[in-house]
C-alpha cells in the first residue's frame, strides 16, 4: 500500500513536538487507543530503540514490537518488527519550524496480514493517521499554552 501522509500546523516549537513524539511511555496518557507502551531497549545515548505497544484498534486488541530510528534531527521513525493485524507498519514523524508555529507531518505505510480490500486499508490508515496527528497537535498545543 502506498504511504498515507498528513501535515498539520501546530502552535508549538519543533523541539517541543519532537519531545512529545519521543516520550513513548506517555502515549497512553494522550492517545486513547494505546493501552500500554514500554521501552524494551535503548541506544547508547539513552533514546529508545525498541518498543512494545498494546493497543485497541477499532475493537481489536493488538500488540506490536517496534524498532525506533532517528533518521534526521527533526525526524523519528518506527518500524514494526512483530505484531498483530499488520504485516508491515512504518511511521515517520517530521517537523519543520515556521516562525511561531511548526508543520508536523506524519507518514504511515501499512500492509494488513489478512486479505482486506485496498480501499478499506487506505481508509483505516487515513483514519488512524488523522487521529494520531490531531491528538499530537492537541497535546503539543496544550503543553505550549501551559
Amino acid at each position: 500500500m502506498p504511504i498515507v501522509s498528513k501535515t498539520v500546523e501546530v502552535a508549538a516549537t519543533a523541539p517541543a513536538i519532537m519531545a512529545i513524539v519521543a516520550d513513548f511511555e506517555a502515549y497512553p496518557q494522550w492517545h486513547g487507543e494505546i493501552k500500554g507502551l514500554w521501552v524494551l531497549a535503548r541506544y547508547d545515548d539513552g533514546r529508545p530503540s525498541q518498543l512494545r505497544l498494546d493497543a485497541d484498534l477499532n475493537g481489536f486488541a493488538a500488540s506490536y514490537i517496534q524498532a525506533v530510528y532517528y533518521p534526521g534531527p527533526n525526524q523519528i521513525q518506527t518500524v514494526m518488527q512483530q505484531g498483530d493485524l499488520f504485516s508491515k507498519q512504518e511511521q515517520l514523524f517530521s517537523v519543520v519550524e515556521m516562525g511561531p508555529s511548526t508543520l508536523l507531518t506524519v507518514d504511515i505505510d501499512v500492509e494488513t496480514s489478512m486479505p482486506v480490500p485496498a480501499l478499506m486499508v487506505k481508509k483505516m490508515a487515513n483514519d488512524a493517521l488523522d487521529n494520531l496527528a490531531d491528538r499530537l497537535k492537541e497535546r503539543a498545543e496544550a503543553l505550549a499554552a501551559g
